[in-house]
């Protein structure tokens, strides 16, 4: 058993102490959080209408009104304008944006070298085979969502629409979110390089 009390892991032999890595700077850090909070909402509604109205055609349940909810004072929302016409789909469409956020950058760290996931491929296969499993039918199936939802709303408007204008912005906005994992993984793991 370690000794809570013994500090000799944090200095090297000769008596000098390790080197911690670089904390990231103020401005790097108030550039993220400003860039965060002026993508964050421009992807999120992109995100909830398209995906809120996948959600309802494949599943009509989602459709269900939020003031219908059993919930306690979930009927107070229809006393407000525009809080009635909000549906079960847009709610489910704003948690899994943010769950496909947090799984997007995982993936990156995992792939970046700095996660603990790949680690398990050699010693817990059948875990590693589970978890990038898991993650690949979130990411694909979020994918679909979104190309239902643009095909929906492209069908019930008025102009012709090319067929391969839904397959197409699918797969730009899978490697736009991508590329948003990536740039929230790289900030959280750049100073462990």
């Amino acid at each position: 058993m370690v000794d809570p009390l013994e500090f000799d892991d944090g200095f090297l032999e000769d008596g000098r102490r390790r080197s911690t890595a670089p904390r990231k700077s103020l401005r790097q850090c108030v550039f993220f959080i400003a860039a965060n909070a002026v993508i964050g909402p421009v992807v999120a509604l992109i995100y909830a209408s398209v995906c809120a109205e996948g959600l309802r055609s494949l599943l009509p349940v989602f459709q269900l009104r939020l003031y219908k909810l059993p919930v306690p004072g979930a009927g107070l929302l229809r006393n407000f304008d525009g809080w009635d016409r909000l549906d079960l789909a847009l709610l489910m469409s704003l948690l899994l944006a943010a769950v496909l956020a947090m799984t997007w950058t995982k993936v990156w760290i995992e792939l970046l070298g700095h996660g603990s996931i790949a680690d398990t491929r050699q010693t817990k296969p059948i875990v590693f085979c589970l978890l990038t499993s898991i993650a690949a039918i979130m990411i694909v199936g979020d994918a679909l969502i979104f190309y239902v939802g643009l095909k929906t709303q492209a069908s019930s408007s008025w102009a012709e629409t090319p067929s391969y204008v839904a397959p197409a912005a699918a797969i730009l906005y899978a490697a736009g979110l991508s590329a948003l994992g990536w740039w929230h993984a790289d900030f959280k793991t750049s100073s462990l390089v």
